[in-house]
């Protein structure tokens, strides 16, 4: 049910919404030749701007569940005649990618869409070259949010409802195989009464 409110969410988003929390692809520091994946890739913004920066030696993917917003981002890769760039139509926790394909992944205000947080970051680890890396803004809490906003699908769609604690995120990361994270940016409001914080951070695959 969640993934459909998901969909309905940014189906129905309007072409200059901002949608994100990040603004992260300026701390991947991408190079020539590299192979790249963006999760959560809505219309395909920061998809392009990596394809941009990777060239036509490398290569980059965009991932997203929601087919309106990828019919945009391959509309928008074919205006600009991109031949480096592919989208793909799949969940975040099962990624139709090569184990060790990947030189860095990125994800923006995407991951707290998905329940199961362990197999994303499981799934980054298992696609990561040794060596390679992530960025990934997202949003978390100090206290744990009620249970009855867990689990609003329509909470979960509107970017807050999936939200789990710092250390819940932390420990998942960890478990992952994500042991060393730098944090980049981080900022607290508040969101339908509830108070959030949204985190940029940075981890490597040893």
């Amino acid at each position: 049910m969640t993934a459909l409110e998901i969909i309905k969410r940014y189906t129905e988003e309007d072409e200059n919404s901002n949608l994100s929390c990040g603004g992260n692809i300026m701390f991947l520091d991408l190079h020539p030749g590299e192979k790249v994946l963006d999760l959560g890739c809505g219309r395909g913004a920061e998809t392009l701007q990596a394809a941009t920066l990777v060239g036509g030696d490398g290569f980059v993917w965009g991932l997203d569940i929601t087919p309106k917003m990828l019919e945009r981002a391959q509309e928008h890769a074919d205006q600009v005649l991109f031949k480096n760039v592919d989208f793909l139509l799949a969940s975040m926790d099962k990624i139709p990618l090569k184990d060790a394909s990947l030189d860095a992944v990125l994800s923006n205000c995407a991951i707290n869409h998905v329940q199961d947080k362990m197999a994303v970051y499981r799934e980054i680890h298992r696609l990561l070259k040794t060596g390679g890396r992530f960025v990934v803004s997202d949003i978390m809490t100090d206290a744990p949010l009620p249970p009855e906003v867990k689990q609003d699908p329509e909470a979960v769609a509107a970017c807050f409802g999936g939200a789990i604690t710092i250390q819940e995120y932390e420990e998942i990361l960890v478990a992952a195989g994500f042991d060393r994270i730098e944090i980049f940016k981080e900022r607290r409001y508040v969101k339908n009464g509830y108070e959030m914080i949204s985190r940029t951070f940075h981890g490597e695959k040893s």
